[in-house]
C-alpha cells in the first residue's frame, strides 16, 4: 500500500510541472514577442514541418501533434470514459452493491437493538436481574456494531453521491471530446476559401465564415475592422478602386485572422476539457478517500467482532452463537479485502486521469504558443494594412488636397461670412428694439436691447462655429457620430450639475425679452419687495426701504408683482363713523381729489380723474369708503400721503368723525340677578 501511495505521488508531479510550464510561458511570451519586433519573419510555407525559425535564424525543434494522433487519442479517451461510466452505473444499480448491503445490515442491527432494549425493560419489570445483566451486555455489543454499521452506511451514501457526480462529469467530458473529434473529422470544403488556403499546423477544423470571438476574444476585436474599412472607401471614392497592394494586404490579413481564430478556438476547447477533467479528478479523489474510509470501517468492524468472540468464548457462550460470529468475521474480512481492491482500482483510475491532465496541459501549452504566434502575425498584417490606408501618407495627402481642398476652403469662407453677417445684424437688432420699446429712459432701453442682441449673437455664433467644425471633421473623414454622442453626454452631465444656473440664465433672458420689469421699478419677487437696482441674465438685485440689497436668482422667480409697470394707482380705504352721511363724505373725498389734481405739485403726478368706488365694507366701528387715483409710476405713495394729510385736515374742519376701534362690555351684578334687572353696559376703547 505504501508503494502504491508513493507511485501516486510520483505520477501527480506531472500536472504540477505542466502548470508551472504554462505559467512560465504566459509570463515570458510577451517578452519574446517584444524582442522579435522589427525582425523579418520567414514565410511559414518556407519552413520545414515541425520547426520554427528564431530571430537569429537558427531552427528550433517544436513538438507538434498530428491530426492522426489527436483523433486516436480522443477516440481512446471517449471509449475509456464510456466504459468507466458503464462500470460506475452498474456499481450503484447492482442489487448486492455496498449501498444495499450496508443499508440492510444497519437496518437489521437497528431492529435487533430495539428488540433487545424492549426485552431489557421487560426483564427489569419482572425482576429478572441475571437476564437483565446479560441483555445489557448484549445491548452494549449491539450498540458498537450498530455504530460501525451506521458509519459504513454513511460512507456508502457518500460514495453513491460521488459516483453520480462522477458519472455526470464524465458524460460532460465525453461530449466535449466528441465535439473536438468532430472538428478534426470535418471536411476541409466546409470552411471558407480564405481559411482553407491559410497555412495551418493543427489539421483541418471548421470555422465560421464571419469572424467571432473565440479563445481570448481577440479575433472579435480585429476581424470586424477589416470588414468595415472597405465599404466607406468605396462610398467616398467610387471611381477609384483600391490599389493592388491594399487588396493583397487585406487578403493576407483575412487568412491570418482565420488561422489565429481557429487556433484560439482550439485553445479554448482544450481549456474547457481541462476544466472538466479537473472536476473528474476531484470526484475521483473523493472516491479514493471514501474507499479508504470503507476499508478502515471494515478493519474496525473485524476488530470489534474479534473482541466480542473472545469475550463470549471465555464466558462459555453456545457454539451456535460463536459460529455466527465467526461467519460475520469472515464476511467482514472479505469486505475488507474488497475495500482494499477498490482502493487500488480507484487509485489506478486517478493516476490515469492525472496522466490525461498532464497530456492536455502539454497540448494547451503548444496550442497557446501557436495561437500567440498567429495572433502576432495577424497584428503585423493589420498594421501593414493600416499603413497602406493611412491618410497622412504623401500619396493620400496629395489626393486629398486635390479632391477635398476646395470643399474645406468653401466651408471656412462660409463660416467667416456668416459670423460677419451675424455681427452686422446684431447692431440692427439693437436699434430696432430700442425704437420699439417705450418703457424706461433711452439709455435703459438701449442697454436692454444690447443685452438681448448679445444673447442672440452669441447663440448664433456658437451654432455657426459648431456646424462649421462638424463639416470640417466630416471632410477629414473623422466620424462625427461619437463626437455628437460625447457632446450629448457632456451636455447632459452639465445640465444635471448646473441645471439651476442654466435655468437662471434662461429665465433672465425671458424677463428681458418680455420686459416684465426694468431698472428703478418697484416690484415684489419671492416675497421680497423693493426697487430694482440691477438686472442681469442670472440675477435681479432689489433694494428695500431699509436699504438692504436682495440678490434673487432669476431661476427662482415664479411670480413678479410690478407696482410701477406703465402707471401706478393710489388706493384709499377711508373709515368714518356710522352716524355720518356717507354720500356727503364721498362728495367731500371727490372734491379733495379734484383739488389735488388742480394742485401745481400733485397735478402733474396724477394721470386721470379720481374714481369713487363707494362703500366697501362695514367694520366693527366704521364704514369703509374706497376710491382710487391713477398716478405716474413710482408716484402713488407720494400722492397717497398728500391725500391722507388733506383728508385728515378736512374731516377735522367739517367735524366728520374718524372712529377708533372700541368694544362694549356688559356687567351683571348679584343684586341685578336677584331683582331680574338687565345688565348695565359700559364701553371700553
Amino acid at each position: 500500500m505504501r508503494s502504491r501511495s508513493l507511485s501516486l505521488r510520483k505520477r501527480g508531479r506531472h500536472p504540477c510541472l505542466a502548470v508551472l510550464i504554462a505559467v512560465s510561458f504566459w509570463i515570458w511570451s510577451p517578452l519574446l514577442v517584444a524582442g522579435q519586433e522589427g525582425v523579418a519573419r520567414p514565410v511559414a510555407s518556407a519552413e520545414e514541418p515541425g520547426t520554427k525559425s528564431t530571430a537569429e535564424g537558427a531552427p528550433v525543434q517544436v513538438e507538434q501533434v498530428t491530426d492522426a494522433e489527436r483523433i486516436t487519442k480522443l477516440r481512446r479517451l471517449i471509449e475509456e470514459n464510456e466504459t468507466l461510466v458503464h462500470e460506475l452505473q452498474q456499481k450503484i444499480e447492482a442489487p448486492d452493491s455496498e449501498y444495499a448491503e450496508s443499508e440492510s445490515e444497519f437496518k437489521a442491527l437497528d431492529d435487533k437493538l430495539e428488540a433487545a432494549k424492549k426485552k431489557l425493560q421487560q426483564a427489569k419489570d419482572a425482576g429478572q436481574d441475571q437476564e437483565a445483566k446479560d441483555l445489557q451486555t448484549e445491548i452494549t455489543d449491539l450498540e458498537k456494531q450498530r455504530k460501525l454499521a451506521r458509519d459504513r452506511f454513511d460512507l456508502a451514501i457518500q460514495e453513491h453521491k460521488t459516483i453520480q457526480e462522477q458519472i455526470a462529469t464524465l458524460r460532460q467530458k465525453s461530449q466535449q471530446d466528441r465535439e473536438a473529434l468532430q472538428k478534426l473529422l470535418a471536411p476541409p470544403d466546409t470552411r471558407p476559401a480564405e481559411q482553407a488556403a491559410a497555412p495551418t499546423t493543427t489539421g483541418p477544423a471548421t470555422a465560421p465564415e464571419t469572424p467571432v470571438a473565440a479563445g481570448t476574444g481577440q479575433a472579435a476585436e480585429t476581424a470586424p475592422p477589416t470588414e468595415k474599412t472597405q465599404p466607406p472607401s468605396e462610398e467616398a471614392e467610387p471611381a477609384e478602386p483600391p490599389s493592388e497592394e491594399l487588396l493583397q494586404a487585406k487578403e493576407e490579413l483575412k487568412a491570418k485572422e482565420a488561422k489565429a481564430q481557429k487556433e484560439e478556438e482550439e485553445v479554448r476547447s482544450i481549456t474547457e476539457r481541462i476544466s472538466e477533467l479537473e472536476k473528474t479528478i476531484e470526484a475521483q479523489k473523493k472516491l479514493v478517500e471514501t474507499a479508504r474510509m470503507q476499508r478502515t470501517n471494515a478493519q474496525e468492524t473485524e476488530r470489534s467482532l474479534n473482541e466480542q468472540q473472545q469475550r463470549l468464548s471465555a464466558e462459555g457462550a453456545p457454539q451456535e452463537q460463536l459460529q455466527e460470529l465467526r461467519a460475520k468475521i469472515k464476511e467482514t474480512r472479505e469486505r475488507q479485502q474488497e475495500a482494499q481492491r477498490e482502493v487500488t482500482k480507484q487509485i489506478d483510475q486517478l493516476d490515469s486521469m492525472q496522466e490525461q491532465l498532464a497530456q492536455l496541459q502539454a497540448e494547451q501549452i503548444t496550442a497557446l504558443k501557436e495561437a500567440t504566434e498567429s495572433r502576432a502575425e495577424a497584428e503585423e498584417s493589420k498594421e501593414k494594412v493600416a499603413q497602406i490606408e493611412n491618410p497622412f501618407s504623401p500619396q493620400n495627402l496629395l489626393l486629398w488636397a486635390v479632391t477635398k481642398g476646395p470643399k474645406l476652403l468653401a466651408i471656412i469662407v462660409g463660416v467667416f461670412g456668416l459670423l460677419w453677417l451675424a455681427g452686422f445684424l446684431r447692431n440692427r437688432i439693437v436699434a430696432l428694439i430700442s425704437r420699439r420699446t417705450e418703457r424706461g429712459s433711452p439709455v435703459e432701453r438701449e442697454k436692454r436691447a444690447k443685452t438681448l442682441a448679445d444673447v442672440f449673437h452669441n447663440t448664433i455664433r456658437i451654432i455657426i462655429v459648431a456646424v462649421g467644425v462638424l463639416m470640417v471633421l466630416d471632410v477629414f473623414k473623422i466620424p462625427i457620430g461619437p463626437l455628437l454622442g460625447g457632446a450629448a453626454v457632456i451636455g447632459l452631465a452639465v445640465a444635471f450639475g448646473a441645471q439651476n444656473l442654466i435655468r437662471d440664465y434662461f429665465t433672465g433672458f425671458i424677463i428681458l425679452l418680455e420686459n416684465q420689469y426694468g431698472i428703478n421699478d418697484v416690484v415684489k419677487i419671492a416675497g421680497i419687495g423693493g426697487v430694482v437696482e440691477r438686472i442681469t441674465l442670472r440675477v435681479t438685485v432689489l433694494r428695500d426701504l431699509e436699504g438692504v440689497a436682495h440678490f434673487v436668482p432669476n431661476g427662482q422667480i415664479t411670480t413678479v408683482s410690478n407696482m410701477t409697470h406703465g402707471w401706478s394707482r393710489s388706493l384709499f380705504d377711508i373709515g368714518v363713523a356710522y352716524k355720518e352721511d356717507v354720500d356727503h363724505v364721498m362728495q367731500v373725498l371727490m372734491d379733495l381729489a379734484k383739488e389735488a389734481r388742480s394742485d401745481a405739485d400733485l397735478g402733474p403726478l396724477i394721470l386721470d380723474d379720481p374714481e369713487m368706488l363707494g362703500v366697501d365694507s362695514f367694520d366693527d366701528s366704521a364704514v369703509v369708503i374706497r376710491f382710487r387715483i391713477k398716478t405716474k409710476p413710482l408716484e402713488q405713495w407720494k400722492v397717497k400721503r398728500a391725500m391722507l394729510r388733506r383728508i385728515k385736515n378736512k374731516f377735522d374742519e367739517l367735524g366728520i368723525e374718524i372712529p377708533f376701534p372700541h368694544r362694549t362690555v356688559y356687567h351683571r351684578t348679584e343684586d341685578a340677578e336677584d331683582s331680574g334687572a338687565p345688565p348695565r353696559p359700559s364701553s371700553t376703547s
